[in-house]
């Protein structure tokens, strides 16, 4: 669809109306054109590789709490819920990039964050699932309400940060995503405005909400589905952690300090952006929007024109990244895929794979997010042993009907982002228990990946270059 330059900038008026309970009013996400073109430009410079880098040691703060909360959830050998528990910890991980700021969110109580999930509990993404829904006065209510919190907290932090930036034209301070906000006000090159421009600042609040939006939730569903599928595949697994041993040696709890020494490791490690770009075309998290125009035509694989006229095209990824005329053995979790050469028959389909969309309006944090995910599995995977808990949780809440849709129990549910069903209930145990309990299992785990190292010149070569990297 975005092939088509007629299309590839317009987003509907209706998604407007269906985010501004998230985002407050239009934001970077649902603006038109000529609105959205020069400030993509602003936001492109908060997300280039150099300064994702060095958001690296605040992302490492953050997943130190979210493996500290899973050891807690280890030692009592309860049932938890990874989604809960990776929503609250991704939210933390995206205020400290946006805002620059320790939201405290896995821990305890933030305004700003606990308002804004909220805000989604109560958004009715599906009213057709509910058409009533719609006239529910609590709903109104509650999303003024924790609309006039986000508001005021983030405009606090606004206010706050400009005036630094005031005290400093030397622009010494260290940089987050609000401060190139703040950079584009009218007032700050002139040094005419003590303070905001009431209409930017108000326009500056909408587009934080959205990335606190945007940030952390369809990174938490990532992160689960992750997990999910690793515990349904010991071979992975097991290259997974031979790949992080290479780099940054046996001692999971090494991964975090060195990452914090030298963010560009993470650039050491193709097999785990493999897992996770499969686990995105898998599970991918959202779906593509654009408004169709008068005089503009797509035409599909047999050559069929179809007008776009006052339409709405979605793109639905899951079906896109699913389908057999897109992909050798579709719903199979085959990361190699990202590594064969092209020629291979494994080798994905150009415009194929989109959990980001593809075009001008594409994500713009997409690298932001790949280093996030990729620092989790870094330092969460050689620690833990995740498992699916859904028999338990269905013990415990007994329900006719189907479970499971196209023979997943996993599915996805539309919550925000789509996310695992229940929350995903798990069972947490630390990696050193695991090993102890299963020892044959992961006995054959490793014979696995031996025969798959030996015969694999790619895996060699990886080998070979994470031992270069490792410092």
């Amino acid at each position: 669809m975005q092939s088509t330059l007629g299309l590839a900038t317009e987003r509907p008026d209706m998604l407007q109306r269906f985010f501004k309970p998230i985002t407050g009013g239009s934001s970077l996400f649902d603006m038109h054109e000529s609105e959205w073109k020069p400030w993509r430009a602003v936001f492109n410079k908060g997300f280039q590789n150099d300064y994702v880098s060095s958001l690296v040691p605040g992302m490492i703060k953050e997943t130190t709490i979210y493996t500290q909360t899973m050891e807690k959830m280890a030692r009592s050998g309860n049932m938890c819920y990874l989604d809960t528990l990776t929503l609250r910890f991704m939210i933390d991980m995206i205020g400290k990039t946006i805002l620059d700021t320790s939201f405290g969110t896995q821990t305890g109580y933030n305004v700003l964050a606990d308002s804004m999930l909220s805000q989604i509990q109560w958004h009715q993404t599906n009213p057709r699932n509910n058409p009533f829904g719609y006239f529910n006065p609590a709903r109104w209510y509650m999303h003024w309400w924790n609309g006039q919190k986000m508001d005021a907290y983030i405009g606090a932090e606004l206010d706050k940060r400009y005036r630094e930036m005031l005290a400093d034209p030397a622009n010494t301070r260290p940089k987050a995503i609000i401060d190139l906000v703040l950079q584009a006000s009218p007032g700050l090159s002139s040094s005419k405005l003590n303070t905001l421009d009431a209409n930017f600042r108000s326009f500056a609040i909408r587009q934080i909400r959205l990335f606190l939006f945007v940030g952390h939730d369809s990174s938490s569903s990532a992160i689960c589905y992750s997990f999910y599928l690793l515990s349904k595949d010991p071979r992975a697994y097991e290259l997974l952690c031979r790949e992080h041993d290479g780099v940054f040696g046996p001692d999971p709890l090494a991964a975090p300090s060195q990452l914090e020494k030298n963010p560009h490791l993470i650039n050491a490690l193709p097999y785990t952006l493999a897992v996770i770009k499969e686990t995105l075309r898998m599970f991918p998290p959202a779906a593509g929007i654009r408004q169709g125009k008068r005089g503009v035509s797509i035409s599909d694989k047999k050559g069929n024109i179809c007008p776009t006229d006052e339409t709405i095209l979605l793109t639905i990824h899951v079906e896109l990244h699913r389908s057999q005329q897109n992909w050798v053995r579709p719903d199979e979790f085959i990361p190699e895929r990202w590594l064969v050469e092209p020629g291979h028959e494994l080798y994905p389909l150009k415009g194929a794979w989109r959990p980001f969309e593809h075009g001008p309006r594409n994500c713009v944090a997409q690298s932001l997010v790949l280093t996030e995910l990729r620092i989790v599995l870094a330092c969460v995977v050689r620690r833990f042993n995740i498992q699916p808990a859904y028999e338990e949780w269905d013990a415990l809440h007994l329900r006719k009907g189907l479970k499971e849709f196209r023979g997943e129990r996993v599915y996805q549910v539309e919550e925000g982002a789509a996310h695992p069903v229940e929350r995903y209930p798990c069972t947490i145990a630390q990696e050193t228990d695991f090993k102890q309990d299963d020892p044959v299992g992961q006995l054959r785990a490793k014979a696995d990946v031996t025969k798959a190292l030996s015969n694999t010149k790619t895996l060699h070569a990886w080998s070979l270059y994470a031992r270069q990297m490792r410092v």
